[in-house]
């Protein structure tokens, strides 16, 4: 008894996959017809090419590539098969990972702006306790151009950041207590935090330690290089205390330039431990 063949308008009616489909998996080498006229050069289809075609399809579903959707094919040992499905699932579990980081990513990025949009109106200092933390900074330099802060930091972090899973950073720097007197901010040293990084690639010279503490903490805006520091001051001479280090963090990150807009910051301002009796 003779197979029954079916021409390619037929299969594409019983497997609902379009002849442009069936034509792609032909040329890509998956699918052979059983059987081409010489005469006329038409293709046939075996009930086995139906079976290949079911096949592929699911295989595709799976997103598996076609050179692994064509070794499946040609395998006849469900075990190999088997192997070979698990070891794409490790990966399809490693792309899961990924795409969950991403949109982790994308979501911190939109509580980051929603932070920035809610920044507090009411500016006044408040005293809190924080524990020590550990930072990637560019070597500190006196007087130094702003753009050389952050070419140095951005080389002290680099291949912490290329091996990061995630975007999320925070920026920040070490201010000049002087220059904040006159509202200037002018930075000593810049420095980035990476969440979750053991920073075993940093240069130890390159690793900044934020000392643990009790911080006077207050938010400003920054413009051309130039805030209202005066509510620190204020509070400093109001409660008899002393500063030795001032850091200040970026409230959010931001994918475009500061120079227009300007940013905000949260000025950090490490206190000494003994209280003045001026």
């Amino acid at each position: 008894m003779e197979a029954t063949r079916y021409r390619i308008g037929e299969v594409s009616k019983i497997t609902g996959l379009s002849k442009d489909t069936i034509h792609f998996y032909v040329k890509s080498g998956l699918l052979e017809p059983d059987f081409v006229d010489e005469i006329n050069g038409y293709r046939y289809y075996s009930r086995w090419n139906l079976w290949q075609l079911d096949v592929i399809t699911m295989c595709r579903k799976l997103s598996i590539p076609l050179s692994q959707v064509k070794e499946i094919l040609a395998s006849h040992d469900n075990t190999k098969v088997t192997a070979l499905l698990a070891a794409y699932r490790d990966q399809a579990l490693a792309l899961s990972r990924y795409y969950q980081q991403v949109a982790d990513d994308i979501r911190w990025y939109e509580q980051v702006n929603e932070r920035i949009q809610k920044r507090p109106a009411d500016l006044a200092v408040h005293l809190e306790t924080l524990k020590e933390e550990v930072v990637i900074a560019g070597l500190r330099q006196e007087k130094q151009a702003y753009e050389h802060y952050h070419a140095s930091m951005m080389e002290a972090a680099k291949d912490a950041l290329q091996h990061a899973e995630t975007i999320r950073r925070r920026y920040g720097y070490v201010l000049d207590l002087e220059a904040m007197k006159q509202n200037h901010l002018l930075k000593l040293q810049e420095y980035i935090q990476i969440p979750h990084c053991d920073y075993t690639r940093v240069n130890p010279e390159n690793l900044l330690v934020i000392p643990a503490g009790q911080y006077a903490i207050f938010s400003v805006h920054i413009q051309d290089e130039h805030a209202d520091f005066s509510p620190l001051f204020n509070w400093l001479k109001d409660h008899h205390r002393k500063v030795d280090q001032v850091f200040a963090d970026e409230i959010g990150l931001q994918l475009f330039g500061y120079v227009e807009y300007g940013y905000d910051v949260t000025i950090k301002a490490h206190l000494v431990n003994e209280t003045s009796t001026d």
